[in-house]
């Protein structure tokens, strides 16, 4: 039986099944998940917990030994099994099924892994834990979703919905939901009474970024050829790798590259802005980037980069740093490029 993540709760206050299996490619959102499972469990005075963490060489009887041994402390017990791979092999999947079909009723099985493949999702272990209990899956928060995440993330905390501050975070943690978490966590520390004070924390954001990868993009953007190499040169004396200023300057070019598209075709820039979630108070600095750039160069920036990442995988012949620096003068309008 398939449950929505967003069901679940609502699934849980009816009943507990005998089995949950969750998966899927985003760490924090499975972990939640079972943190939910597990509360509701306790609540049924499942008291008793052992985990096994699983890969290709586990000895499944001990999972059966485990079932077999009656608990000396209490009646209701839960079995975990966190497996490090869908890729459980021939004997994984025989002994999973087998351990699903003698399933005790005194034992509640949560079983969680990571993203699987259509293939694990056809397997017939995995079809044996659709029949028997509770499956949830989630899948990856895209980016025009993930503003909505946060907000709804910091609500569920306690915090007022503060929509600048959500953007801000989802720009400043790259769509990683851990690092957001964990932003909105100290959020919820540094404001115990639900007010963001916006302001505040816009500033210190700025502040935390003058000297990162964020702050060096944004240097650009703006025209600061100075600050480019200021910053630039502190990320290298940081050794800072180099993977990372590549990555994040081919996700803001990209982006710029298909805003710069859809101006083409006459539609509002202020409409453009909204769809692809610029943070409010990087509106200017796109707008203006979108001014500068023409689409063909944007698109030789981006050929630049990927000739610059396959020289870092020893695949082409320039030097890294030296391009790279090229790339951020040239977005910065220093230097023009033939269009």
């Amino acid at each position: 039986m398939k449950i929505k993540p967003d069901q679940l709760s609502k699934n849980l206050s009816i009943g507990l099944e005998s089995l949950y299996f969750v998966f899927g490619p985003e760490i924090l959102l499975v972990e939640q998940s079972l943190a939910l499972i597990k509360e509701a469990a306790k609540e049924n005075n499942f008291s008793d917990h052992v985990r096994f963490d699983i890969d290709g060489q586990f000895p499944w009887d001990t999972i059966n030994s485990e079932m077999a041994s009656p608990s000396l402390f209490t009646e209701k017990r839960i079995i975990e099994c966190r497996l490090t791979t869908g890729k459980i092999g021939i004997k994984g999947s025989k002994s999973l099924t087998e351990l699903v079909d003698t399933l005790p009723d005194d034992v509640l099985l949560i079983i969680s892994t990571g993203k699987l493949d259509m293939n694990q999702q056809k397997s017939k272990w995995f079809k044996a834990l659709d029949k028997k209990g509770a499956i949830i899956q989630h899948w990856e928060v895209q980016n025009e979703h993930l503003v909505g995440w946060i907000i709804n993330q910091m609500t569920q905390l306690g915090l007022k919905t503060n929509k600048e501050v959500a953007e801000a975070i989802a720009y400043c943690t790259e769509g990683n939901l851990l690092a957001s978490m964990q932003e909105i966590q100290k959020l919820q520390i540094a404001y115990p009474d639900g007010h963001i004070n916006t302001d505040e924390f816009l500033n210190q954001i700025d502040q935390q970024s003058h000297y990162s990868v964020f702050g060096l993009i944004d240097a650009a953007l703006k025209g600061d050829s100075t600050k480019v190499n200021k910053i630039f040169n502190s990320l290298v004396d940081e050794t800072t790798p180099p993977v990372i200023i590549i990555s994040s300057l081919y996700r803001e070019i990209k982006s710029l590259s298909t805003m710069s598209i859809e101006l083409k075709h006459n539609e509002p820039i202020e409409a453009i802005l909204t769809k692809h979630r610029v943070w409010q108070k990087r509106k200017p600095l796109i707008s203006n980037a979108l001014k500068k750039h023409p689409y063909q160069r944007l698109q030789k920036l981006l050929l630049s980069l990927g000739r610059i990442d396959r020289s870092l995988k020893g695949m082409d012949n320039l030097n890294v740093y030296d391009e790279l620096r090229s790339v951020l003068i040239t977005l910065s309008g220093k230097t023009q490029w033939t269009q």
